[in-house]
């Protein structure tokens, strides 16, 4: 007796669902670090983050591993920068005579703000003081698509700071600039470009980077100084936090100094040497 049509098409599935939960499960890694660089191509980069998280705890690949942990310590350190930017210009909003009767909501804004960048630098920096012992002579490699950056100030950020209110979509719009802005600082800075953002889009549209790990640490140690000034009494003032800062760039330009004394640069080592000098200003003023 012939089997009925229906019969014969959920035979098939079965054998279908069969083969495909015997898949290797290692391909997860890899197209979570797809998905990652599709996210950062669209500036979706809190899906980026996830992502680039299940790639590092997924992949077996050593190379595509280190790929997703230097993709992510680029992207924290990013978003902890435009966090930054925009508590920075709340708090300036706020004291702006245009935001009287709106103070509350400034200042409200600044401290969410700061909060979130707090978090990210934290998280940067530990990443950091996790790898940092495994730098050696043997350069990172990176590919992934250079962000859409613009030059200049943010007219919407220009507003926040004059006492402007904005509406959440264009403070939204802003913040999303800040962050390709910051991503693209930092992803030229591995490349070597420091603050040329042009050359560092051409090198990365060039395809494959490669990243100097004592580039990337010296990089990486200019930006928390950068970024943790928000701890400074002019900023937040949480001392204690300022200083935790300062101890952890101290560390990283330690290992700096030992790639340095392998394979010198003198550039490299003039922003080395000028980095130890301010932190250890500011650890001695903070009796650490």
């Amino acid at each position: 007796m012939p089997r009925p049509p229906r019969l014969f098409f959920l035979l098939a599935l079965c054998v279908i669902l069969c083969a495909c939960s015997g898949a290797p499960q290692g391909s997860l890694g890899e197209q979570q670090f797809g998905d990652a660089k599709n996210n950062l191509k669209s500036s979706d980069f809190k899906a980026a983050l996830n992502n680039l998280n299940g790639t590092i705890k997924n992949s077996n690949d050593d190379s595509l591993r280190q790929q997703a942990l230097v993709l992510r310590i680029a992207l924290v350190t990013a978003l902890a920068d435009a966090n930054e930017q925009m508590a920075e210009a709340y708090q300036a909003g706020a004291k702006a005579p245009l935001a009287y009767s709106k103070t509350t909501i400034f200042h409200r804004q600044s401290s969410d703000y700061y909060s979130e960048a707090r978090a990210y630098l934290m998280d940067a920096m530990q990443a950091v003081m996790d790898q940092r012992s495994k730098l050696n002579a043997t350069p990172m490699t990176i590919e992934v698509a250079f962000p859409g950056f613009v030059g200049g100030p943010d007219p919407s950020v220009a507003k926040i700071k004059s006492g402007e209110f904005v509406g959440d979509a264009e403070r939204l719009n802003a913040e999303l600039q800040l962050d390709r802005n910051a991503l693209a600082h930092v992803l030229a800075g591995f490349a070597g470009a420091n603050e040329d953002l042009n050359k560092g889009r051409e090198i990365y549209n060039a395809g494959k980077v490669s990243v100097d790990p004592r580039v990337f640490i010296v990089v990486l140690s200019d930006e928390f100084l950068r970024i943790g000034v928000m701890f400074d009494k002019k900023g937040i003032n949480e001392p204690d936090k300022f200083r935790t800062v300062n101890q952890v760039v101290h560390d990283n330009l330690d290992v700096a100094t030992k790639l340095l004394a392998d394979k010198p640069d003198k550039d490299l080592q003039a922003r080395v040497k000028k980095m130890q000098a301010d932190c250890e200003k500011c650890l001695k003023k903070t009796g650490a």
